[in-house]
């Protein structure tokens, strides 16, 4: 039995290539990774990556933009955390355990 094909849009193709790409770097890819398990705060992020603040800022800004993190404010901090299932799909085809 041949499954029927959806029709996908150019449109559609360029985000998944957007998001996989984003995903390609490792640094973005451990913050991910991170995020998934837990909320976290940039701090945080700096601390168990061990990158500096500006990398980890950049590289979450680029994320929120492409929506695969989303934040919410708790004071004076900001908690980031996945923004979609299609990303935590991704993540635990990726990283089964």
């Amino acid at each position: 039995m041949v499954a029927q094909q959806e029709f996908i849009t150019q449109q559609e193709l360029l985000r998944k290539a957007e998001l996989l790409k984003a995903l390609g770097h490792p640094e973005r890819l451990a913050i991910v990774l991170l995020v998934s398990r837990k909320e976290l705060c940039v701090k945080e992020l700096v601390k168990e990556l061990g990158i500096s603040q500006p990398k980890v800022s950049q590289h979450v800004g680029l994320m929120k933009e492409l929506g695969i993190l989303s934040f919410k404010k708790k004071g004076t901090r900001v908690i980031y955390k996945l923004a979609s299932e299609e990303i935590k799909r991704v993540i635990e085809t990726l990283f089964p355990n």
